[in-house]
């Protein structure tokens, strides 16, 4: 069930280093990093590290792309090994792909404990202090197992449609008591967790893989009349009026450009995308972190068009800092953790209209916007993964057993 990569060996000074394991909502080899894929690249750098893929939210549907994950799930548990062609695996970590049912309720909860438990036997026996860096509230029990635990919350959970909201609801207030300490990427993620019963609760607004993305930036004069939306394209979190509304407006005057994964089925996006198409918006398909910041790098706007709805405002973008660290001006819609991280910087800008949006979007492209990318980019540094991994590495540290001083207040 596992994927290894060997650790250098050699003598510890001090007290020993904890053994992790990373509980994620998504398949290592997503077509996105996220939060949960760099956490696993950060802690392997100090830590012995393991990262279990998701054990299935959200209510299956039988169609084709579920039938597929499915198949590539038991397809790995067999193997042993997960899919890492996608994303290589960071030496120092291990992917596990355990072959539980993606049903969370009474029924299934002991032969999914079970299931579970046999998946991380490696980490549960491990002679070092051991910690749980949870992403998922459905963790069936492994905290018992661990020296200390972290819950880290990166979004409402239960608002999302078809995930199971009575699973992550029931989770959640079992993580309250047993968990050292939650983390939250929004306001609204922790006055959620507060109210939930978590005692300490930090919050740490997402960042992004900035060096890459600066790095493939090119000069002003360089670039063109773009407006550029990277992410995922599902409905539940685009506003769809919106993007046709600026599509119609930049005919002529720029291009809209999208690249992520479309959310298929009945309530996709695969409508939506086709008629943008028509109406002159550029698809680019799902490009890597590479391929990404090199488009990114020839724009002129990053576009955060999110529908204002009861997910969305836990929402804490990491595209904005991705967007700035390539030079681009930053346009969103009134997505709470985008007005906060507003006010430091006057390249992001916040609509409260439709109208509103696409007037601001077409400035940005037009003659005479605004040409310091240079001061967006210097900006964005203190937003990039480098400072968060030793920030995170130092709450493990800070959090394990035996440890003194451990500072368990808010980090805004």
């Amino acid at each position: 069930m596992t994927t290894t990569r060997p650790r250098s060996g050699g003598a510890e000074a001090g007290p020993p280093r904890p053994t992790m394991l990373v509980l994620g909502t998504a398949e290592w080899s997503a077509q996105i990093a996220t939060n949960q894929h760099y956490v696993v690249r950060e802690f392997a750098q100090a830590f012995e590290t393991h990262f279990v893929e998701s054990l299935g939210l959200r209510r299956v549907r039988f169609d084709a792309r579920d039938l597929t994950r499915i198949a590539h799930r038991v397809r790995n548990s067999v193997r042993g090994h997960a899919d890492t062609a996608q994303r290589p695996v960071p030496v120092g970590a291990t992917i596990v792909s355990p072959l539980v049912l993606p049903v969370h309720r009474r029924p299934t909860r002991l032969i999914n404990r079970v299931l579970l438990e046999r998946a991380v036997t490696r980490w549960r026996r491990s002679p070092r202090p051991r910690g749980l860096w949870t992403f998922t509230p459905v963790t069936y029990g492994l905290e018992r197992y661990a020296d200390f635990t972290v819950y880290h919350c990166v979004d409402l959970l239960a608002a999302f449609p078809g995930v199971d909201g009575v699973a992550v609801a029931t989770g959640e207030r079992q993580l309250a008591g047993r968990a050292r300490c939650a983390i939250a990427t929004s306001d609204a993620v922790a006055a959620h967790l507060a109210e939930v019963g978590f005692s300490d609760v930090r919050t740490l607004p997402n960042v992004a893989d900035i060096d890459v993305f600066a790095s493939a930036g090119h000069p002003a004069a360089a670039r063109r009349p773009a407006a550029l939306f990277a992410g995922n394209l599902s409905p539940h979190k685009l506003d769809y009026p919106l993007l046709r509304a600026l599509a119609e407006g930049l005919r002529g005057r720029g291009e809209l450009l999208l690249a992520g994964p479309v959310a298929a089925g009945g309530g996709g996006f695969a409508a939506e995308l086709a008629e943008l198409e028509r109406l002159g918006a550029r698809y680019l398909g799902v490009l890597g972190i590479d391929d990404l910041a090199a488009v990114a790098g020839t724009a002129t706007v990053g576009l955060v068009p999110y529908a204002l709805n009861p997910y969305t405002v836990g929402v804490s973008p990491l595209k904005c800092y991705e967007y700035l660290s390539a030079g681009l001006t930053v346009v969103s819609t009134a997505v709470p953790d985008v007005i906060r991280a507003a006010r430091g910087t006057g390249a992001i800008e916040v609509a409260d209209s439709v109208d509103d949006f696409v007037a601001r979007v077409l400035r940005a492209v037009g003659p005479g916007s605004d040409p310091d990318v240079s001061a967006r980019v210097e900006y964005a540094r203190d937003f990039g993964w480098q400072a968060r991994g030793e920030l995170l590495r130092s709450i493990v540290t800070g959090a394990g057993p035996g440890a003194a001083g451990a500072d368990h207040g808010a980090v805004r």
